[in-house]
């Protein structure tokens, strides 16, 4: 008689089982709904050639106006080099004005842990379109190890103006030769 209750039992446990796993999946699983559309855009602030691009090495600069690689910079002990040009940010909105700022990603020391005390200071400066007014500074400073500069804050660029990044660079009396730091850093556009 037992074994006649054992196979209804086990049905019922069973049956009772997943009614509390589908219940308890139902209460947990739904759907939302989201159909963004993306078209693709000309940026409105582009990097683009300075006077010195091609001095300081630009390669692969204002490739569709958002990344540009500096190969040949260079630094001189106790002497300041300055490219007035590196490279410019360009508004081509003709309407309205956008802000940026500029923010650190990394900072790669190619030669070993040596390549900090061998440079001084490299500097990202903005300068507005008249060419004298420094808008923002942007610091690296050498030593035991790399000093990195904080975020800036936002800049408004009028409507179809371009500033140029100046570049200065300054190598520690005595530095070893052929000592290179790869920098990455962001230009944050605010539209």
């Amino acid at each position: 008689m037992a074994k006649m209750f054992n196979k209804p039992i086990k049905m019922l446990i069973l049956t009772l089982m997943s009614i509390i796993v589908v219940s308890v999946s139902a209460a947990t699983y739904y759907n939302l709904i989201m159909e963004p559309r993306v078209a693709t855009s000309a940026p409105t602030i582009e990097l683009v050639a300075g006077d010195d691009s091609a001095t300081a090495g630009a390669t692969g600069y204002a490739i569709d106006g958002t990344w540009a690689r500096f190969t040949s910079l260079k630094a001189y002990p106790n002497a300041t080099l300055t490219y007035e040009e590196a490279i410019n940010l360009s508004n081509t909105d003709a309407s309205n004005a956008h802000s940026v700022r500029f923010r650190h990603k990394s900072i790669t020391n190619l030669n070993g842990s040596a390549t900090p005390t061998n440079f001084t200071r490299i500097a990202f400066i903005l300068i507005a379109q008249n060419g004298t007014t420094v808008i923002s500074s942007f610091n690296y400073t050498g030593g035991a190890s790399w000093s990195t500069p904080s975020t800036t804050s936002y800049v408004s660029i009028p409507a179809n103006e371009e500033w140029a990044i100046r570049v200065e660079t300054l190598a520690v009396s005595g530095s070893m030769a052929n000592v290179m730091v790869e920098i990455d850093m962001y230009i944050d556009v605010q539209e």
